[in-house]
This record gives structure tokens, sequence and C-alpha cells, in this order.
């Protein structure tokens, strides 16, 4: 082949390598996106935190409701002692009418706490419920993003493929001297190894090239370089 043609080879090798390259970060990309979804985790995380406040809330409901029933029962104990006609004495009757009293207090208070844990429960009940909603929606909408990251994975893979094999068939053109030459050179400069020539100048770095190095470029029997970036120079007649 003429340096004409190999740089043309090796431009068209680098078209392949930066397309696999660009192949390769999206299989990555679709992998790490495959992993798991942000706002599922977010949603799981809201809906369980939701549900133990709304059964901390339960339980406390509970507590209060058992607790009024503990004074109640108290208080119905005391009442029939008051009422049963057994006390005689009169400091006695004082005191157990006196602790009624204090009991029915106790009651009071222990009802207002009940009223506020009902509240409390069905305003966290609420919320829970709304977080489960959010979460089966979230579920749904990873379940169906999977599918189609699935999809865009295999059609990614099959061009990956597609990529190797036209890669292999270029580079199978070119001496292992000149091969390992651009693959340095792409490790070094930003995956481009090969500019093109445009209007006279290093595509790259975009350096007009003289008269004299455009003849070279064109004639050279050898590769030619770009005096500023260092790249493979590539003359497309």
């Amino acid at each position: 082949m003429s340096t004409t043609q190999v740089t043309a080879v090796l431009y068209q090798l680098q078209l392949v390598d930066l397309e696999l390259d660009r192949v390769v970060a999206e299989k990555q990309s679709l992998s790490t996106s495959l992993q798991g979804s942000a706002t599922l985790r977010k949603a799981r995380a809201e809906y369980d935190t939701a549900r133990q406040h709304m059964l901390s809330n339960q339980q406390a409901q509970q507590d209060a409701e058992w607790s009024l029933e503990e004074v109640k029962q108290r208080l119905a104990n005391q009442e029939r002692r008051l009422y049963g006609g057994l006390i005689q004495n009169g400091k006695e009757l004082q005191a157990l009418q006196q602790e009624i009293q204090t009991v029915r207090a106790q009651q009071s208070r222990q009802e207002e706490r009940l009223l506020e844990a009902m509240d409390s429960t069905e305003a966290a009940t609420e919320v829970a419920q709304r977080k489960a909603v959010a979460l089966q929606e979230a579920e749904e909408h990873w379940n169906q993003e999977v599918q189609a990251l699935q999809l865009r994975r295999e059609q990614v893979d099959a061009r990956w493929q597609e990529l190797n094999t036209k890669r292999q068939g270029i580079a199978v053109t070119l001496g292992e001297n000149l091969l390992k030459r651009y693959e340095t050179m792409r490790r070094t400069k930003q995956g481009r190894a090969v500019s093109k020539v445009d209007q006279n100048s290093c595509q790259w770095c975009r350096v007009i090239l003289t008269p004299s190095e455009l003849q070279q470029v064109r004639i050279s029997p050898e590769l030619q370089t770009c005096t500023n970036c260092g790249r493979i120079l590539y003359y497309e007649r």
C-alpha cells in the first residue's frame, strides 16, 4: 500500500476505535444502570420509614387504650366501693371520694392522650399509604426501565461484536509495528492518533501546514506527523 492508502486505513481504523470507545462506555453505563434505581431505593427507604412510624404510632395508641382501660377499671372498682354501702367511716369515705376525683382526672387526661394518639396514627397511616403507592409506581416504572435497558444492552452488545469484527478486518491489513505505533499514539493522544488534513490545516489542533509540509503529506513514502500535536496526518484525495 502507498503511504496515502496506509493513512486512509489508519483513519478508518480510528473511526472504528472511536465508535468502539463510545459503545464500551455505553455498555458500562447500561451495566451500572441495571444495578438498581436510585429513585426506587429512595421510594423504598421512604416507605420503610413511614411504615415504621405508622407501626410506632399504632403501638402508642394501643398502649394509650390499655392505660385508659386500666384507669376505667380502677374507677369502676372505687365507685362500687363508694356506692356499695360497706364504708361507714367518714374519713375513709372522704378519702375514697378524693381518690375517685383523682382517678377521674387521670381518666380525662388519658382520654386526651388517646385522642392525640389516634390522630397521630391516622396521619402516619395516611403517609404510609401514600408512600406505598409511590413505591408501587416506582417499582412498575423500574420494571419497564429494566426491560428497555436490557433491550438496549442486547443492541449495544451486537454493535460491539460488529465493530470488533470490522476492526479485526482492518487491522490485519496493517503491519504489526505500524499497528503498535498507532495503538500507542491512541493511548497518549486522547484516542486520536490520526488527524485529517482539512483546508490545509491539522483538523485536530488547527495548525496550518506550510506548502512544503502539505507536499510531504501527499507524496512522502513515510508517514508524516503534525509538527504541533504529533498526530499522523491523513490527506484525503
